[in-house]
């Protein structure tokens, strides 16, 4: 399919108002923000922000399991620990991969000794998906300089190599007007150290993304071109949306073909956004988001997981529809 510039109608949704379905994901809080699916030996397994359970311990990255991603079981805490360089008050955005004959995880923190807004991304090792994860004493991605880096996600390219992406934090300066930007670097065959420096692949250009573009998934569609999904806008308001952008490669560049957010906020929910795509037993592919925005002035507001299907056309990515969502004979 040739690459197009065109300013194009975004793909509707079988019914615009009820896009995706709402999972009851056993979790032990109701919210499960940061959801990320990770399909493995017949299961799917999720992983969420950090969370505390019935007793009031906390569980740095709660994990949970289901076979037909409709009934989910509760597995435990696969993160126990974070890394020396954080804090233990703020630890989500997981993203899991296989590498070699280990799992890595890669994770988002608070930076200790430094400005309690400072937030930088961590990695850790494990013989098994679900933990226990051991952290790197130190941050694989801290870019100081733009407040610190976000949003981790690993992405293996039709040619076998292997990169992460993620987001500059400038937005931390929250009363400030610097833009965030998206990162990419190729990781090395460890995948616990970057073997490329940083680019930046996507820049905030539209009215809708504010001063924000982060939670970046690339995905690879049936004839081979890359889509990254992202957020645009401040996570806890309405505004906040999920956006694609057609990438010649893993470092770009990029074009934003769709006039407007890929999927905004509707019936199901206002600021559905952080987005996490996966292909499922059965070849399908899906995607789970929170389809809710945070709520600060109610601190008990519920962010659940919302599950879709994704397909694509001449278009791009569009979601199709929600009843195949589960994995079922």
């Amino acid at each position: 399919m040739a690459r197009t510039t065109e300013r194009i109608p975004l793909p509707p949704a079988p019914d615009p108002s009820r896009p995706a379905v709402i999972l009851d994901v056993s979790m032990p809080s109701p919210s499960v923000p940061n959801a990320f699916v990770l399909p493995h030996g017949g299961r799917y397994l999720l992983f969420a922000t950090e969370t505390r359970d019935v007793t009031g311990k906390k569980l740095n990255m709660p994990v949970s399991e289901s076979t037909d991603l409709a009934t989910w079981t509760f597995v435990g805490d696969a993160l126990p620990n974070v890394g020396r360089w954080a804090t233990t008050d703020a630890t989500w955005a997981p993203d899991v991969a296989q590498i070699g004959d280990r799992w890595v995880l890669y994770y988002t923190a608070r930076v200790a000794r430094l400005a309690p807004d400072t937030q930088c991304i961590g990695a850790a090792v494990a013989d098994e998906p679900t933990g226990p994860f051991e952290p790197l004493d130190e941050p694989l991605v801290c870019q100081l300089d733009r407040r610190g880096s976000i949003d981790p996600r690993h992405f293996l390219d039709v040619d076998g190599t292997r990169w992460l992406h993620w987001k500059s934090d400038d937005n931390a300066d929250v009363e400030g007007t610097s833009t965030a930007s998206i990162y990419a670097a190729r990781l090395d065959h460890s995948g616990i150290g970057l073997a490329t420096e940083p680019v930046p692949i996507l820049e905030v250009t539209e009215p809708w993304e504010g001063r924000i573009v982060e939670a970046p998934q690339m995905t690879v569609d049936h004839d081979g071109n890359r889509w990254l999904f992202y957020s645009g806008n401040w996570f806890n308001q309405a505004a906040y949306a999920l956006g694609v952008a057609r990438c010649d490669s893993p470092i770009g560049p990029c074009t934003k073909p769709f006039d407007g957010p890929w999927l905004a906020s509707n019936a199901q929910g206002e600021g559905p956004g952080e987005a996490s795509l996966f292909e499922g037993h059965d070849g399908k592919v899906r995607i789970v988001y929170s389809p809710a925005a945070q709520d600060y002035d109610d601190l008990t507001s519920v962010r659940p997981v919302a599950l879709g299907v994704v397909d694509y056309d001449r278009a791009g990515p569009y979601l199709a529809d929600p009843a195949a969502a589960f994995d079922r004979p």
